[in-house]
């Protein structure tokens, strides 16, 4: 996905906030906006979204000198999932398509972005579990693509969020012998999951842990490492969670499935369906 002329402003807010967060001061904060507004006045129209996202968090990093900002979000957001964790595997039995209502609970837990939200209600989540409006749903091939595939890979986003992760990894382990790869960041960028994370969330164990090797929004497989550049090209399926890693890996060729909310007017855009919609899609490419 390319950038959009709505990412300047949310990525300079962005920063803003990171380094609001990060305690600068106010002369501060005017540098990290200068800085950032320097950068993209040299802007490319093949970026993509995460791109600009990943050079706006840097310079907030770079200013302030926190490498990882939303460190103590991230904890407080993973105890709260955590919190709910029972609740959502309730909800999970409680319904004839365990599978269903597990993806629906996974892609509810998308709304915990602190890059587009400064505050979450977690607890809201519930809500939206039972009430969600969706804008893509492919989910009878996905279903389908789950039960012949041995070999996976998960593609995580936020802390928080991951938790919601969990309960759908175990209901794809119900469904028969799989190898499960989850993918975390390599390195701290905005509040997402780290392997610190996904160890909190009770991942380890589960799955086999990888990292991008990179403290970037999105993923560039390209410099990845060589284990999870490996592990991707056999895989049957990756599940692919979030925007940022949307924006790095739409139109590729692999059996990809996004699963996110479509947070922003130009990844609604993107899929054609209102802003606030949920999607489960199969790659675009």
């Amino acid at each position: 996905m390319k950038a959009q002329l709505e990412c300047f402003t949310c990525n300079i807010r962005q920063a803003q906030e990171a380094a609001e967060i990060a305690g600068a001061s106010f002369d501060l904060l005017w540098k990290v906006s200068q800085r950032v507004c320097a950068l993209y006045a040299q802007a490319d129209p093949c970026w993509t979204p995460a791109y600009m996202t990943t050079l706006a968090h840097q310079i907030a990093k770079e200013a302030t000198g926190v490498e990882d900002i939303y460190y103590r979000f991230k904890r407080h957001y993973n105890r709260m999932a955590l919190e709910l964790y029972g609740r959502l595997k309730e909800f999970v039995a409680s319904g004839e398509n365990r599978l269903e209502r597990a993806v629906l609970v996974a892609i509810a837990g998308n709304i915990i972005d602190l890059g587009v939200y400064r505050e979450v209600d977690v607890e809201g989540i519930l809500t939206q579990v039972t009430s969600a409006q969706w804008g893509r749903y492919d989910f009878p091939a996905f279903a389908a693509d789950l039960s012949r595939a041995r070999t996976i890979v998960y593609v995580g986003d936020n802390a928080g969020e991951i938790v919601f992760d969990r309960i759908l990894v175990e209901e794809i382990q119900n469904l028969g012998e799989k190898e499960i790869f989850f993918v975390v960041k390599g390195g701290p960028i905005s509040n997402d999951a780290l392997l610190e994370d996904a160890r909190e969330a009770g991942l380890e164990g589960l799955v086999h842990l990888l990292t991008t090797g990179q403290a970037e929004t999105g993923i560039d497989l390209s410099r990845a490492p060589l284990e999870l550049q490996e592990v991707w090209k056999r895989a049957d399926l990756i599940i692919s969670k979030g925007q940022g890693n949307f924006e790095t890996l739409s139109g590729r060729g692999e059996n990809i499935y996004f699963l996110l909310k479509a947070k922003c007017v130009p990844v609604a855009r993107e899929f054609g369906v209102p802003q606030g919609a949920l999607i489960l899609k199969r790659n675009l490419g």
